[in-house]
């Protein structure tokens, strides 16, 4: 077991090292050619063929982390896991939630969105119209992936399975409507995945050490480890 616990460990901290060049290598080949071969292409099939209920749904899911409503639903999320799983867990959320606010500051390599001529103009960017990378696929991966994560730690395994599938569903519809809705070209929300994974990977990591972090500090170690009175 600790063996098969050792190679895991290694896998982990292989695809993160191979996921954080690849998000290095990858911005920087959009910052020198702008658009990418095939974005305009995906970008048109999936525009065209994506039934309309799948785009009420990304449109449902959009408004929640879009500006203002994304640090308002991560305040939500974060006293819902607080009042369900307790502080520990909800140290996790905040780890989490403080790697989607660099998305915040400014994108990456400023270039326009798609729209529904599929020509790409390369003087019209504006901030929050495109972009790259794209920060709802960051916000979904990194704090919907937590509560996947969390949910196997905290729940029952019955319940924790239909959150964790419910996360990752929630994922996936961000993924696809960012470029079926012309909210993004593909490559931005590739590249909002190649960056989010290894940031969740670090999260997840620092979270797993947390308790002998804070083990030195026997107050701290309580306040966050005592069971709840509630």
């Amino acid at each position: 077991m600790k063996l098969n616990a050792n190679i895991k460990s290694k896998i982990g901290y292989f695809a993160t090292l191979v996921s954080a060049f690849s998000a290095t290598v990858f911005s920087i080949v959009v910052s020198e050619k702008g658009i990418l071969w095939g974005e305009i292409g995906v970008s048109k099939w999936m525009y065209e063929n994506t039934p309309t209920f799948i785009d009420v749904l990304g449109d449902v899911i959009d408004a929640p982390i879009t500006d203002i409503g994304a640090p308002l639903l991560f305040m939500a999320i974060s006293l819902l896991v607080y009042w369900q799983w307790g502080r520990y867990a909800t140290i996790g959320v905040v780890l989490a939630g403080c790697m989607t606010g660099l998305t915040r500051i400014s994108d990456i390599v400023e270039r326009s969105g798609p729209n529904e001529n599929f020509v790409f103009y390369e003087s019209s960017y504006r901030y929050g119209e495109g972009g790259y990378p794209s920060g709802h696929i960051v916000y979904a991966v990194m704090i919907f992936g937590m509560i996947a994560y969390l949910s196997e730690k905290h729940s029952s395994k019955q319940a924790g399975k239909i959150i964790k599938y419910s996360m990752l569903l929630l994922i996936l519809l961000n993924i696809w409507t960012r470029i079926s809705g012309l909210h993004h070209w593909p490559g931005d929300v590739l590249g909002g995945l190649l960056l989010s994974i290894p940031a969740l990977s670090i999260v997840v990591w620092v979270y797993g050490r947390l308790p002998s972090i804070i083990r030195r500090n026997s107050k701290l170690y309580n306040l966050v480890f005592e069971a709840r009175s509630d």
